[in-house]
C-alpha cells in the first residue's frame, strides 16, 4: 500500500464544477456559505471543505464592521435627532426601533434576531407601563395633598 495521497476526485453525487464556480463566485462577492449553499443546493459542510481545498479565501473584500447597521436603521435615525444625548430618548421611542428591528430581521429570515428584539420591544414596553403607573401614582399624590388643580385644568 502506498503512502502518497490520492488526488481528489468527485464523487458521482457532487454537484457539477459549473454549480461549485456559482457557489465560488457568490461566496466570494460577500454572500454568507449558508445562504450561497441553498441557492445553489450544495451542503454548507462541502462548500467549506472545497473552500478549504482549494484555498477561496474573501480576504480581497474590505472589512467591516461585525454590527453594521443599515443606513436607514431606525436607531440611527433617533440618535441623530437627540443629537446623540441620549438623557433625551424615550422609551416609546425605543419600544419603535425594537419593533421595526424585529420586523427587518423577520423578513430577512432572521427567526432568533427577530425573537431578540421581540423580547426586547416586550421589556420595553413593560418598562413604560411601570412608568405610566407610576406617572398616575404620583398625579394622584399630588392631588391629594394639594386639591384639585388651578380651575380649567384637565387631568
Amino acid at each position: 500500500m502506498s503512502d502518497a495521497p490520492t488526488p481528489h476526485r468527485a464523487s458521482p453525487r457532487s454537484a457539477p464544477d459549473d454549480v461549485w464556480d456559482r457557489v465560488r463566485a457568490d461566496y466570494l462577492s460577500g454572500l454568507p456559505a449558508a445562504e450561497a449553499c441553498r441557492r445553489h443546493g450544495v451542503g454548507v459542510t462541502a462548500m467549506r471543505n472545497r473552500a478549504a481545498r482549494e484555498g477561496w479565501r474573501r480576504t480581497d473584500l474590505p472589512w467591516t464592521p461585525p454590527q453594521t447597521l443599515d443606513p436607514d436603521d431606525e436607531g440611527l435615525m433617533l440618535e441623530d435627532t437627540v443629537a446623540g444625548d441620549l438623557d433625551r430618548v424615550e422609551l416609546y421611542q425605543l419600544t419603535h426601533v425594537a419593533h421595526r428591528r424585529m420586523l427587518r430581521a423577520i423578513m430577512r429570515g432572521r427567526a432568533t434576531e427577530a425573537l431578540r428584539w421581540r423580547r426586547v420591544r416586550l421589556a420595553l414596553e413593560a418598562e413604560q407601563a411601570i412608568e405610566a403607573q407610576l406617572a398616575e401614582q404620583e398625579q394622584r399624590l399630588w392631588a391629594q395633598r394639594h386639591g384639585p388643580g388651578p380651575a380649567g385644568h384637565v387631568d
